[in-house]
């Protein structure tokens, strides 16, 4: 992500019967749910390629594509889908990315006549989907913590990004941003949540994968600094970690929000610009 970039903001679904993409992350599993409810046409077809590479871009463990309330008779969204999972593939590391769409619908019988049940797995329902992305989930070198709503709680979630940069032998660099970059989530979200945190911190290929969920489900806002702020001033963290972080975001979960950032050693591009 390119810095005068929007960050990777995913809201909260819209009103019954409207079309709509929505996204929820699980900060235990690190699985994340993208639903898709409408006529398929032009316009939702943008809406869900935009919606998947904000949501790859987080880098979960797995993504599940929800289609069962897609109308889609004819298969013209059954392209998308095998390229969904090759983007998934590029990922570093792979996210792995399954549909869910009843077995007897037309799309699943166009998508099983093309033979994309060989790349792009389907399962009927959603507790299928995630079983099997649970028992396929690669081991990963992952701390989590939960932490008060207390400001305090910045100097703990540094030394934890401390601790794991040093354990993986990660560059200067990657630590120096990636404590900088935490510790902004944190006051964040203590002064805006007031709930209590999770705090993750996730090796990743030449850097560091960080989230912190709480309770509150609103998405943070980036405020532009004036000639009259000052980077202390309340709301401006995340300016701070638009500047340092390769690529950062929110989602959605179902008690709240994660917002979440990555740090990689500099020379090193997101995968999903190429």
């Amino acid at each position: 992500m390119e810095h005068d970039e929007l960050p990777f903001l995913l809201g909260q679904p819209a009103p019954p019967g409207k079309e709509a993409v929505a996204a929820l992350a699980d900060l235990d599993s690190s699985i994340t749910e993208m639903t898709v409810r409408g006529r398929w046409d032009c316009d939702l077809h943008l809406a869900v390629a935009t919606a998947l590479r904000k949501t790859l871009a987080e880098q979960p463990s797995g993504l599940i594509v929800d289609l069962h309330d897609v109308g889609d008779p004819t298969g013209a969204s059954a392209q998308l889908w095998p390229t969904a999972g090759r983007w998934g593939a590029a990922m570093q590391p792979p996210v792995p990315v399954v549909v869910c769409l009843p077995t007897q619908a037309p799309l699943a019988a166009i998508l099983r006549r093309r033979g994309a049940r060989f790349s792009q797995p389907m399962y009927a329902s959603l507790p299928e989907a995630r079983a099997a992305l649970l028992s396929r989930r690669p081991l990963t070198d992952r701390i989590k913590v939960r932490l008060r709503p207390d400001l305090a709680s910045a100097a703990t979630a540094r030394e934890l990004v401390t601790d794991a940069c040093t354990a993986w032998k990660l560059t200067d660099g990657v630590l120096h941003a990636a404590r900088q970059v935490v510790t902004e989530l944190v006051v964040n979200a203590v002064r805006h949540a007031g709930t209590d945190l999770d705090v993750a911190v996730t090796r990743q290929r030449n850097g560091v994968h960080l989230t912190v969920g709480d309770g509150d489900p609103r998405l943070p806002r980036i405020r532009r600094r004036d000639n009259e702020t000052h980077l202390e001033d309340p709301g401006l963290g995340l300016e701070i970690v638009h500047a340092v972080a390769t690529a950062w975001g929110a989602l959605p979960t179902r008690t709240g929000k994660i917002v979440w950032a990555t740090v990689r050693s500099r020379g090193c591009r997101w995968l999903a610009d190429a």
